[in-house]
C-alpha cells in the first residue's frame, strides 16, 4: 500500500503530464498540492521527486519559498524592537504593511525566474505566513506574474470548493485546481 505522500506524487504526476492549455486565466493554471498538515516534514522531504516529476514530464521547474518573508520584513522595521517587546502592536502593521510587502516579496521572486509557459513554479513554505497574512489576498495580485503553472504547496484542507491553510481558518474559493488524494 502506498503512503499518502506517494499517494500525492501519483496524482502530482498524474496532472503534470495532462497537456497545458495556454487559455487558462492566472487563477486558472494556479495548482493546489493539498496535504495534511501533520505530513508537512514529510511532503518537504520529497519536494525533489514532485520536481523530478515535472522534469520527465518535459516542463521547467523553479521554486520560491515564503520561510524568509515575514523575517525580512520584520528585519527591516523601524519598530521591531517595540514589536518583540508588545507583539500586539503589529497587528495593525500586518493589514497596512506587511501584506503589500508579502505581494512585492512573491512579484520580486518571480520576475527574477528564467519562466515561459512551460515553467511550473513552487510555492514552498506558505505555512509561514499563517497568521500574519493571508495567501488568498497574495495570490490574487500575483495571478499574472507567472506564466506557466503555480504549484502550491498546501497543508490544509480542500472542501465543496473550499481552501483552508492548516485547517484553521474559514476557506476561501478559488479557479485554481486542487491536486488531492
Amino acid at each position: 500500500m502506498l503512503s499518502k505522500v506517494d499517494q500525492l506524487i501519483h496524482e502530482f504526476d498524474k496532472v503534470v503530464n495532462e497537456p497545458w492549455t495556454s487559455t487558462l486565466s492566472g487563477q486558472e493554471r494556479i495548482w493546489f498540492l493539498v496535504y495534511d498538515p501533520a505530513d508537512q516534514r514529510k511532503v518537504s522531504l520529497r519536494i525533489g521527486e514532485f520536481e523530478t516529476s515535472t522534469i520527465r514530464a518535459n516542463k521547467k521547474w523553479q521554486s520560491i519559498s515564503f520561510k524568509t518573508c515575514f523575517p525580512e520584513w520584520m528585519s527591516s522595521h523601524d519598530y521591531r524592537d517595540e514589536y518583540f517587546s508588545n507583539p500586539e502592536y503589529i497587528v495593525d502593521q500586518l493589514e497596512a504593511e506587511f501584506i503589500p510587502f508579502a505581494i512585492k516579496f512573491l512579484k520580486k521572486r518571480l520576475a527574477t525566474l528564467d519562466q515561459d509557459q512551460d515553467t511550473l513554479v513552487a510555492l514552498l513554505d506558505v505555512s509561514s505566513l499563517f497568521g500574519f497574512a493571508r495567501l488568498s489576498e497574495i495570490l490574487k495580485n500575483c495571478d499574472r506574474d507567472f506564466k506557466g503553472r503555480l504549484l502550491i504547496f498546501f497543508p490544509g484542507e480542500f472542501e465543496q470548493n473550499q481552501y483552508r491553510l492548516l485547517d484553521a481558518r474559514d476557506g476561501w474559493d478559488y479557479l485554481a485546481r486542487p491536486i488531492t488524494i
